[in-house]
């Protein structure tokens, strides 16, 4: 081995401990553990979610709701909110060390918080509330230690577990629990589960090619990683690389999100995603930084080395040449792939492209017939118009230039417009854009019932909201697809579970759906004064939990909900209680 090659490999050993000890800023044993349990994962700080990065760290909570949850250092409760979506019920305290605590997707809270909470969601008549109780009169003070909650699968969860946040408290910017010092065993590696190489232009070629390619890969003997069936890769031109890797913590089931990859070639970094922290304004860059068109068809997560121009996320890191490499010397290259996760357990993929010009080349497929194409500008406002259609996209909107397309096709009997393909949904959006259809087929009658949907490649009708104004319906949206006017003249649907005629019951349950437009408000009444109804819109149920409102004897409770568009339901039911 050389001595560069010694040298390179003793500086990848040394990388994640100069890492860490650059975290020493960071206090070390002030926060105690959430749960009263062993701490084990289920999601990492930075993993690649739809559309963001994860902005905490979800503890396991033995599967069950209930578990009892602890404040992590003294302070006050500055926030409560409760939502259907996102957090669910989530919990926010304040310390004095200048950190934020987060704790989200609670099944409900301590005593002294629920009456607090109570109070006010009765005081503004609303389930979803955002409360600051951070005031002399209203402070909320908790212990090191202190029960404050239990775990739970509110708002957007997917199963049961404790999502833990810790912030700066006055920037709010996130930062990775883990280093902080949660002790939290990890003797698993990551491991890299394919690569995939882009050619960056027509003359750029992997073998006869010029499509990207993607090569499995094998553990080698040292515990590294090769490819599959080859060590050599013959290509010519330029190139980006990317590769899907995951980490493994308590066990080699699980796959977490990396802590870091670096990319090298010739031993020369060339890309690096390392994430310590970052902040929320940054979190959808996500779609900028992995390949978005794997990710839609296939739900692979992708990190592309190449920085495209208008990706401004913080800890994506490229050389000059924007983590773009050029094999046309006709030398062999070697790259290298490294992942590495925070207890410093590290994983490397090596192999090499040999420089070498294809005598014959495979033709690319030429794209179908389309309506029209222009260019948009990444860093400008785009907009494109014709008798039929509006559409203007704020700059910033896309990440890279594009050779935007569009075609129109006829409309069905569920539309009220031809339906107007916008570009193609494998292609991400940072902000939203404004689109406007005429609305020339739409009966006046039907007005104020219309609303334009998204029509996917399939056929599939998903609301994009929006309203009818001066001749035109308009919504804002940010994915590119398939567009047309449709209306929702259909109330929403109030179904009781049976079990609501059950005797000694403590709550009454409702399964709620709408055919399109969606959910707008909902209203509980009791002998004819409001009550607090839970919403739990991912299982499609409003629940009334028996309260100080429910009077012996006979009760009457009814349930009015209203959609997007203005139509009503209401569902009346007497009990005894």
């Amino acid at each position: 081995m050389k001595i560069s090659q010694l040298l390179f490999v003793y500086i990848l050993i040394l990388f994640p401990l100069t890492q860490l000890s650059a975290q020493k800023t960071i206090p070390q044993g002030y926060f105690s553990s959430p749960l009263d349990i062993n701490l084990g994962l289920t999601g990492s700080f930075s993993e690649i979610r739809p559309n963001h990065f994860h902005s905490g760290t979800d503890f396991q909570v033995q599967q069950k709701v209930g578990l009892p949850v602890y404040a992590v250092a003294d302070g006050f409760v500055s926030r409560i909110k409760v939502s259907p979506i996102g957090f669910g019920n989530a919990l926010y305290i304040d310390h004095p060390n200048g950190y934020t605590s987060v704790y989200a997707h609670l099944e409900n809270y301590n005593d002294t918080i629920t009456t607090y909470l109570r109070a006010n969601q009765y005081k503004v008549k609303s389930f979803e509330v955002d409360l600051f109780p951070a005031h002399k009169k209203d402070s909320i003070f908790v212990k090191r230690g202190q029960l404050i909650g239990y775990a739970g699968n509110s708002g957007s969860s997917g199963g049961a577990h404790l999502h833990f946040e810790l912030r700066t408290t006055v920037t709010e910017r996130i930062i990775n629990p883990l280093l902080f010092g949660f002790d939290i065993a990890d003797v698993y590696p990551p491991f890299i589960d394919f690569i995939k190489i882009y050619p960056e232009n027509d003359q750029s070629y992997i073998g006869a090619s010029a499509e990207p390619k993607r090569f499995m890969l094998r553990k080698a003997a040292d515990g590294d990683y090769r490819l599959a069936d080859q060590d050599t890769i013959s290509a010519w031109g330029t190139f980006s690389i990317g590769a899907q890797a995951f980490d493994y913590n308590q066990s080699q089931t699980d796959r977490n999100g990396f802590y870091s990859m670096r990319m090298y070639h010739n031993y020369v970094e060339f890309f690096s995603m390392e994430c310590d922290s970052f902040s929320f304004d940054e979190s959808r860059y996500v779609n900028a930084s992995i390949d978005y068109a794997d990710n839609y068809n296939l739900g692979n997560r992708i990190v592309k080395s190449k920085k495209l121009p208008g990706n401004k996320l913080s800890f994506f890191k490229t050389d000059a040449a924007n983590g773009i490499i050029n094999v046309t010397d006709g030398m062999l290259h070697e790259i290298l792939v490294s992942v590495v996760d925070l207890s410093g357990n590290m994983v490397n993929l090596r192999f090499w492209i040999q420089s070498q010009k294809p005598l014959e080349v495979v033709q690319a497929p030429s794209f179908p017939d389309l309506d029209s194409t222009v260019l948009f500008r990444y860093d400008k406002v785009n907009r494109f118009e014709n008798t039929d259609l509006k559409l203007e996209l704020p700059a910033g909107c896309l990440y890279d230039n594009l050779n935007f397309t569009y075609k129109k096709a006829p409309g069905n009997k569920a539309t009220f417009s031809d339906i107007h393909y916008l570009h193609n949904a494998e292609v991400p959006l940072h902000n939203r854009m404004k689109v406007s259809i005429k609305a020339t087929k739409l009966p006046p009658r039907l007005r104020s019932k219309a609303l334009l949907v998204r029509v996917d490649r399939t056929g599939k009708r998903s609301p994009a909201d929006g309203s009818y104004d001066n001749g035109w319906v308009t919504a804002t949206t940010n994915l590119f697809d398939g567009y047309a006017i449709a209306v929702d003249t259909v109330a929403p649907v109030i179904k009781p579970w049976p079990e609501n005629k059950k005797k000694n019951k403590t709550s009454l349950r409702f399964a709620v759906s709408d055919n399109l437009s969606g959910i707008e408000s909902y209203r509980g009444e009791l002998n004819g004064k409001w009550v607090l109804v839970e919403w739990d819109p991912k299982n499609r149920l409003m629940i009334y939990q028996f309260d100080f409102m429910t009077q012996p004897g006979t009760n009457t409770f009814t349930l009015f909900l209203e959609d997007e568009k203005g139509n009503k339901s209401r569902y009346s039911t007497s009990f005894v209680k």
